[in-house]
C-alpha cells in the first residue's frame, strides 16, 4: 500500500512561504505607489505655481456674481429703479446699463454710463432717468410706463461690471 499513495516528502518542497510572497507584493506595490504619488504631488505643484503668474483680476471675474432683487417700473413716470445684491466674493462695480423692449427690439436704454459699486454682501438701488431725462428713451404714447405700448411688454435689462460680466434679466411694468 506503500506505493499506492505516495506522499510528497516535507524536505522535497520547494515554494515561497505566503509571508515571503506578501512581502515581495507589498513592496513591489508600495514602490510604483511611491512613484504615481511623487508624480501627481509633482503635478499639483506644478499646476499651482502656473496659477500664481495669472493676472488677479482676471482671478476675481469668476468670483464675482451679482442678481436681480427688484425692478421697479416708476408709475407716471419713465424711471426705472434696480435693486441689485452682490452674492460673490469680490467688490463689483456696474458700469453700463442696457435696456431693450423685447417684442419690438426698440432699445429703451442705451449703454447708459452708471458706475455704481456694489460692496460684498451689500445691495445697491440704481434709478435710471430720476434727473437725467436722456437716459431712457420712450417714443411712443404718453412716453410713461403706464402707456398700453409699454405696459403690456417685457423688458431684458442687461448690466455691464467694470470686470467684464454680464447680468441679465427679463421684466414687465407692474408685473403684467
Amino acid at each position: 500500500m506503500k506505493n499506492v499513495f505516495p506522499t510528497i516528502s516535507v524536505k522535497n518542497r520547494r515554494a515561497v512561504s505566503q509571508v515571503m510572497g506578501s512581502i515581495v507584493i507589498l513592496g513591489i506595490v508600495s514602490s510604483v505607489g511611491s512613484v504615481i504619488l511623487f508624480n501627481g504631488m509633482n503635478s499639483i505643484s506644478a499646476f499651482t505655481y502656473d496659477l500664481s503668474f495669472h493676472e488677479k483680476s482676471k482671478n476675481q471675474i469668476h468670483r464675482e456674481d451679482i442678481i436681480f432683487e427688484h425692478v421697479r417700473f416708476e408709475p407716471n413716470t419713465d424711471d426705472i429703479s434696480i435693486s441689485l445684491a452682490n452674492i460673490g466674493t469680490v467688490e463689483s462695480t456696474i458700469t453700463n446699463i442696457t435696456i431693450l423692449k423685447i417684442d419690438t427690439q426698440e432699445i429703451i436704454a442705451n449703454w447708459v454710463d452708471v458706475n455704481d459699486s456694489i460692496e460684498v454682501k451689500n445691495n445697491q438701488k440704481i434709478i435710471l432717468d430720476d434727473l437725467d431725462d436722456s437716459q431712457i428713451i420712450l417714443t411712443t404714447g404718453s412716453l410713461t410706463w403706464n402707456d398700453p405700448y409699454y405696459v403690456n411688454s417685457e423688458y431684458k435689462i442687461s448690466l455691464t461690471t467694470a470686470k467684464g460680466n454680464f447680468i441679465t434679466t427679463v421684466a414687465s411694468p407692474f408685473n403684467t
